[in-house]
């Protein structure tokens, strides 16, 4: 793939305290990008984040290593005691997750204040 997977961090309404963090994701994620997306994510957590939203309503392809840098991130927000939502999956990632089981893996929602919601209310913290 040629695009770019390209990371916009948004506000999160009602998230006074910024414990949510969330980034629309745009593009293909795929292996020229996955490692990036990585390291930009674990570059943008940090300590006061509880939760994280992955707006992926704009990626359009996402290969096995992509999905497997999502479960990396996961392990990691999951390591400080978080949660992660993925947001806006389309057809055809929402069928990958679920051939491959691992829509039980992340909360899988329609949008991401949905997404939000639900990180917020399964963080110990909230």
């Amino acid at each position: 793939m040629t695009a770019a997977v390209v990371l916009n961090s948004l506000p999160v309404p009602g998230d006074a305290a910024g414990q949510v963090l969330c980034v629309a994701l745009t593009g293909a994620l795929d292996f020229t990008n996955a490692e990036r997306l990585g390291h930009d994510v674990e570059a943008l957590l940090g300590p006061e984040h509880r939760g994280l939203v992955l707006d992926m309503s704009g990626v359009e392809f996402c290969d096995s290593t992509g999905i497997r840098v999502l479960l990396v991130v996961r392990k990691l927000v999951q390591e400080h005691g978080g949660g992660v939502a993925l947001a806006g999956l389309n057809a055809r990632l929402t069928r990958i997750f679920r051939v491959t089981g691992l829509i039980h893996a992340f909360t899988v929602t329609a949008g991401p204040q949905e997404a939000a919601e639900a990180v917020r209310t399964r963080s110990p913290s909230a």
